[in-house]
């Protein structure tokens, strides 16, 4: 695929070929980077920027609708940057040509914002995956001022890359919504609407990666163990042989199950369930279902009563969420298949499959790690056209194959140092962008202390090798996952990384978000992606924008001093008072001895004064600090949730005399 997209490509000569960005030749055309192609929108008020490849001391000139505003020669490598002191106001479509040995022509080009949304799964995650959800929304997505250019999902760890292998600006329809990060396209429309303004959205998030993935091996030298990981990862031959191994491991696994599964052998998918087959409560897990332990296939069935009306008909089968891999059947015929234990299972029964009376419902369970099963608290039914049978209680089921569980993957691409920085950041650096949106910390959970050094280090890193040193800078805080503990003293590493990712506040020119309210105890990607935006768009608005009057900032306790036996906590961002829905829950106080204890609060303006008949000398007190924060519920008159927070007073000074 040729790196100059669909731009066209006007010769100077006859025979000449279009060369990839990375290669040069005798004779080498001018070339641009995949980010620079028709539909593209350029960053509006600024300077415009080109770069690309051409012949060593080739001259380059740039044209925008016809009238050259800057020009630049390939140097002995044949690289070139052009800088135009030139700046455009919003708006479009323009063409622009560059013009050397070849001529290149950009149509439908845009001048508006241009906004790099990265991270992990949450902001990578499409709005194919929330299509129901949103369904009105696509529909009514037309809109040539919203656009996007998606980075491929590719690692390198030797070099930093100069462009990516493929990709294209796309401008936002109901055709082609579905690929658009859900996060970024409703941050991106806010802001259209907000500042009527043209919005780019160049995503590059990788599903899983750590944050040391985006990081140069520079900024890793201040994490040792993260730059010895990296210089591993680049010696030749090493990444390949780890990933051979993993893979012919789980081949292999993946072999013995298929080859001894019993239910394939004899085709459960068709065969009524007999006396073998074992009564199961369902949703759960096979731990809590007298299963025990369990790896490999289980198969479960269910039989279902379809009215005539409805035979024939096509349907959709809810399966909610599944661990870990599952294929369904209806009626023996498979209706769908994922092979992981994350997206939500929305499978439709074709036309002629129901019939009326019974019918069966047929599911291959694969379990990697012992415990698998229907995840609770998810849409088990099949919808018909003017009803739905629900699919919770009695199931059938019988086991497949029992088999060791799945060996355990060395070498995972998003977890790796470098790799994400090398090709899917690095090809982006020459574009000036007008922010960041950053959605991340669910792969770095397991050292949730590091991350408030990792981050600030990140921030700091992208606007060093961006040449933005304010590069503004926008955090999602994770919201809540996990189950609902009552207990006020259990641990939460999704606590402490919510604490961790408020030291990006560091640093100038940044912003963080807060979404509790917005998770789901039972799934880590949320389907509520677009209050996450809108709350992203609410401080890029004020941060970046300027509208200082926008209530932007989550309400956010920064003192505690005490009230005789009480503590009055002091909020910041909360002048007009904080809410609650019923009582105000979710704080705890300790003494002391650190024994934490659910508090009473009261909500007076500002502050929030805190107690518990159980804490007679308070010194503690936190507030959402769990992994599901489900009992906190106060907010600002904004609507905007009170940051979770642990404070506690300052330590005694010991006594000169006890040393």
């Amino acid at each position: 695929m040729s790196t100059v997209s669909n731009a066209r490509i006007l010769l100077a000569a006859p025979f000449a070929v279009a060369l990839s960005f990375t290669s040069l030749s005798a004779a080498a055309d001018v070339q641009l980077p995949r980010v620079l192609s028709d539909g593209a929108i350029l960053q509006r008020d600024q300077p415009v920027v080109f770069w690309g490849t051409a012949d060593p001391g080739e001259a380059v000139a740039l044209s925008v609708d016809g009238k050259q505003v800057a020009s630049g020669q390939a140097d002995a490598d044949g690289q070139w940057r052009i800088r135009s002191s030139n700046t455009f106001a919003a708006g479009g479509p323009h063409t622009v040509t560059l013009a050397g040995d070849n001529r290149i022509e950009l149509t439908d080009v845009y001048f508006g914002d241009v906004w790099l949304a990265s991270g992990q799964s949450n902001m990578e995650l499409p709005m194919a995956r929330v299509a129901e959800k949103y369904a009105d929304e696509i529909a009514k997505s037309a809109n040539a001022r919203i656009r996007q250019f998606k980075v491929p999902k590719v690692v390198d760890y030797q070099t930093p890359q100069a462009d990516v292998p493929e990709g294209r600006w796309v401008a936002a329809t109901p055709e082609t919504l579905p690929d658009f990060s859900a996060v970024g396209y409703f941050f991106a429309k806010a802001i259209e609407q907000a500042e009527d303004v043209p919005v780019g959205v160049v995503t590059a998030a990788y599903g899983g990666s750590t944050a040391q993935s985006w990081m140069s091996p520079e900024a890793l030298q201040a994490f040792p163990h993260y730059l010895a990981q990296a210089e591993q990862n680049a010696k030749p031959g090493y990444v390949e042989e780890q990933k051979a191994a993993d893979r012919n491991a789980s081949d292999e696994w993946y072999d013995y199950i298929n080859k001894h599964d019993v239910g394939l052998q004899n085709n459960w998918a068709s065969a009524d369930a007999d006396t073998q087959w074992q009564s199961m409560t369902m949703p759960g897990y096979w731990s809590e279902r007298g299963v025990g332990e369990h790896s490999g296939v289980i198969w479960l069935k269910k039989t279902v009563q379809i009215p005539a009306s409805a035979a024939g008909q096509p349907a959709t089968l809810r399966l909610g969420r599944i661990v870990d891999a599952d294929t369904a059947y209806v009626n023996g015929q498979q209706v769908g298949n994922i092979t992981y234990q994350y997206p939500p299972r929305i499978y439709p029964v074709p036309s002629g499959v129901l019939q009326a009376g019974a019918n069966e419902i047929t599911v291959r369970l694969i379990t990697n790690n012992n415990d698998g099963g229907f995840v609770p608290d998810k849409p088990y039914a099949l919808e018909l056209a003017n009803t739905s049978i629900d699919l919770t209680g009695d199931w059938q089921y019988r086991v497949g194959v029992t088999h060791t569980p799945t060996p355990p993957t060395t070498f995972w691409d998003f977890l790796q140092p470098v790799g994400m920085y090398n090709a899917m950041l690095s090809p982006l650096f020459n574009v000036p962008f007008k922010g960041v949106i950053w959605y991340q910390g669910e792969s770095n959970v397991g050292a949730p202390a590091e991350y408030a050094q990792l981050l600030p280090a990140m921030v700091r890193d992208w606007r060093d090798h961006f040449n933005q040193p304010r590069l503004p800078f926008i955090v999602a805080q994770l919201p809540g996952f996990g189950a609902k503990i009552e207990d006020a003293n259990q641990p939460s590493d999704w606590a402490v990384m919510r604490d961790s990712q408020t030291h990006v506040l560091s640093e100038p020119n940044t912003a963080l978000t807060v979404n509790l309210g917005l998770g789901e105890w039972n799934d880590i990607h949320p389907l509520n992606k677009k209050d996450v935006a809108e709350r992203l768009a609410l401080a890029a608005r004020k941060l970046v924008y300027g509208e200082s009057k926008l209530a932007a900032e989550s309400p956010a306790a920064y003192r505690m001093s005490i009230e005789g036996e009480k503590v009055l906590v002091s909020v910041a961002h909360a002048k007009r008072g904080l809410l609650s829905d019923g009582k105000p829950g979710g704080f705890a106080i300790a003494g002391a001895d650190g024994e934490f204890v659910w508090a009473k609060a009261e909500l007076q303006g500002d502050h929030i004064l805190l107690w518990s008949d159980e804490v007679k000398q308070p010194t503690q007190v936190r507030y959402g600090w769990a992994d599901f924060p489900h009992k906190a519920n106060v907010k600002a008159r904004s609507g905007l949730p009170l940051m979770p927070f642990s404070l506690s007073l300052p330590a005694p000074a010991l006594d000169q005399a006890d040393g």
